[in-house]
């Protein structure tokens, strides 16, 4: 007897990305009736064809339907799979970093916001999380949005950080629960916020363009927007935020000179630098 592949079609969103036609949903390969169930329920939330597993390789669905990765869902997880690799939510370095803060060292990052206890963070570039995730250990009871334009990643990073566990690290998991993920476009989403709203905006366009030395991130490529910052995304950032906007990027970058940014904070030695946008210091 021949297998059957069943496929549902969703309704075309209209302001759909190119990512909703590259990716479809399916299974894991040992599944039952409730992997299934989750699976639908998953297609239907991300608006993307569920493909029925019928012992197929990945390799053999994402060549058949020519998609340029797939999410698969198992016993309480959910993986995005594609030619060469996979990756699922996982709070990364950023766990080492809560750990160091905990025995007094310092980061960059939160210096460069000059992040205070209770200080509410807009993460408009969110990614995996990582430095949203410090920023809600560091502010501890303040309040962080972190705003990703991929409806697949948020969807990803906002069950992962949902249902993550680490019995031994409470204050990883509190962190986790206390950031609000949304799927938006940062430009739409801050125009849309009132004056001086959030005390700091952020930005990390760096996670848009995978390094070549790291080929795990190309995970990330057909879900990651690639776009460039611009610079009217800066002024609505700057009008929104109460103390400060501040963008990550390679040291040296020409980014910070093209976005007008005013004031530079990194270590000598350090890849990485943060320009930082002052309140009533930013002229384009």
């Amino acid at each position: 007897m021949s297998q059957v592949t069943i496929i549902v079609i969703r309704k075309a969103r209209p302001e759909g990305r190119t990512e909703m036609n590259k990716i479809a949903v399916t299974t894991a390969l040992r599944n039952d009736d409730k992997s299934v169930q989750r699976a639908l329920k998953i297609s239907s939330d991300l608006n993307l064809p569920f493909i029925l597993r019928n012992g197929r390789s990945l390799d053999e669905i994402r060549r058949e339907g020519c998609y340029q990765g797939l999410l698969v869902t198992g016993n309480n997880t959910l993986v995005f799979s594609y030619q060469g690799g996979e990756f699922f939510y996982h709070p990364g370095l950023s766990k080492l970093r809560i750990k160091e803060i905990l025995n007094g060292k310092k980061d960059k990052m939160i210096e460069a916001m000059d992040l205070k206890k209770g200080d509410s963070v807009l993460d408009c570039t969110l990614g995996l999380g990582s430095d949203a995730l410090v920023a809600a250990f560091f502010s501890v009871h303040g309040s962080v949005i972190g705003i990703e334009s991929s409806s697949v990643l948020s969807y990803i990073v906002r069950k992962g950080m949902e249902f993550y566990q680490d019995d031994k690290d409470f204050h990883l998991i509190n962190s986790m629960r206390r950031i609000k993920v949304v799927n938006a476009d940062h430009y739409s989403y801050l125009q849309k916020l009132p004056n001086n709203s959030v005390d700091i905006v952020y930005f990390d366009p760096m996670f848009r363009i995978p390094g070549k030395k790291s080929p795990s991130m190309q995970a990330f490529k057909p879900l990651s927007n690639q776009d460039p910052l611009s610079c009217e995304t800066i002024k609505e950032a700057i009008r929104v935020a109460k103390k400060r906007v501040v963008i990550k990027e390679s040291a040296n970058s020409s980014e910070f000179t093209r976005l007008g940014v005013n004031k530079i904070s990194g270590s000598k030695y350090s890849p990485i630098a943060y320009g930082i946008l002052e309140k009533g210091g930013y002229s384009d």
